[in-house]
């Protein structure tokens, strides 16, 4: 077996993000085939996060936000686009990846810099498959080794579970229980896209449709449509907000760029540790003080992975560790409250700020219906192995 990447050198002393607070979420409803464009979504996703932290767009001078048109650029993410919509100027704009976790740890450096002072992160996915397709257009992007062999994204994570399967033995009814209790989540969530499709069972995960070996039908996410929102801000402006959200710390790993080369075991099954140890160690925490996580679970082996990667189980161990503690709203380790990716909403762009906008809504106590009892310290993630990029967000309630 290959070596595990390891860094030449260790990375400066994490400066950390505290300090920084998300001020609003926003959300549309999510549904499989939405009845508007994209632009339309964004937009409305845009004004809930800002009335949700009291504040106008006038108070915007950051902006991480993908241009869906019409009209404005044809290079994306084209977050400048957005100026024009809003008729002001702003400060500074992210434009790498302006979603999620990547768009909140960067629009903090820049707060911290002093480069602007309030961010709005949206993006929103709308009319995301072509008539004939029978996916999602995004999961199967005109790279090489892509869309000429007919692979697509799930067959990317597939690879992974193969070998997993091949190393550790047949463990697939406790992955299966994995998805199991994340689907419920969504079923007993009436947002959520799949709400009252369940409750579901280990052995009803592993006798759905196959799609990828071994991943079934069951064991894989959505691909919805909607639109999420972020507003972050620093201290002074924070305070005055109805229910701040503190960045504690967060990290990110790019080993390769995502769904070109096809991913190996060897080289991405820890894919997230060193982001992980950065951040709890910037936060000064452990694994075991989290108490609500909203993983990235585009299928189930993936929650598994990055339960191992993150160290709360050693490698080989992740499933039954998530059936012995639970994944539960009252299990040992809370996850994806709102049913995830797999059950509640999974968009191609946004949908990693839907992650953020549920640990928000716990550890402000507002999540109805499925809230994490005395919730303070929440775990986000975003992108897996498969993807072959990982990142890592730690966030805290205002206490």
């Amino acid at each position: 077996m290959s070596s595990v990447r390891t860094y030449a050198s260790p990375p400066p002393e994490p400066t950390g993000v505290q300090g920084v607070a998300v001020v609003g979420v926003g959300t549309t409803a999510q549904a499989k085939v939405a009845d508007r464009s994209t632009l339309s979504l964004c937009l409305e996703a845009a004004r809930r996060a800002l009335a949700d932290a009291g504040l106008t767009v006038d108070d915007v001078d950051g902006l991480a936000a993908r241009w869906p048109g019409p009209g404005g650029t044809v290079l994306h993410p084209g977050s400048v686009d957005w100026t024009g919509l809003f008729g002001l100027p702003v400060r500074w704009v992210q434009d790498t990846y302006p979603q999620g976790i990547p768009a909140a740890l960067d629009a903090a450096a820049a707060i911290k810099a002093g480069l602007c002072h309030t961010v709005l992160v949206v993006g929103g996915q709308a009319a995301i498959r072509s008539q004939a397709a029978a996916v999602a257009d995004y999961t199967r992007p005109s790279n090489e080794f892509v869309e000429p062999f007919g692979a697509f994204t799930q067959a990317h994570f597939a690879l992974l579970a193969q070998r997993y399967l091949h190393e550790f033995g047949d463990v697939r009814e406790d992955v299966a229980a994995v998805a199991a209790t994340i689907r419920n989540h969504g079923h007993r969530n009436p947002d959520a896209v799949l709400s009252g499709r369940g409750p579901y069972t280990a052995d009803d995960i592993l006798a759905s449709e196959p799609i990828a070996e071994p991943l079934h039908l069951l064991d894989v996410c959505l691909a919805t449509e909607g639109a999420a929102a972020m507003v972050l801000t620093g201290t002074e402006r924070a305070r005055d907000t109805r229910a701040p959200v503190w960045l504690l710390a967060g990290g990110c790993e790019w080993y390769r760029q995502q769904y070109v080369d096809p991913p190996r075991y060897e080289e991405v099954w820890r894919l997230g540790a060193d982001a992980g140890q950065r951040s709890f160690a910037a936060a000064g925490l452990a694994p075991g003080d989290v108490d609500v996580a909203q993983l990235y679970d585009i299928n189930s082996f993936e929650v598994v992975r990055q339960l191992e990667a993150l160290g709360y189980a050693p490698r080989g161990e992740g499933a039954s560790f998530a059936r012995a503690v639970g994944l539960d709203l009252d299990g040992g380790l809370p996850t994806n409250t709102d049913g995830g990716l797999l059950s509640y909403a999974h968009l191609g762009w946004g949908g990693p700020t839907l992650k953020v906008v549920e640990a928000v809504h716990q550890l402000r106590h507002e999540a109805v219906g499925r809230q994490v009892t005395d919730a303070e310290v929440a775990l986000v993630t975003g992108a897996g192995a498969g993807a072959q990029y990982h990142n890592v967000l730690l966030l805290g309630a205002d206490r």
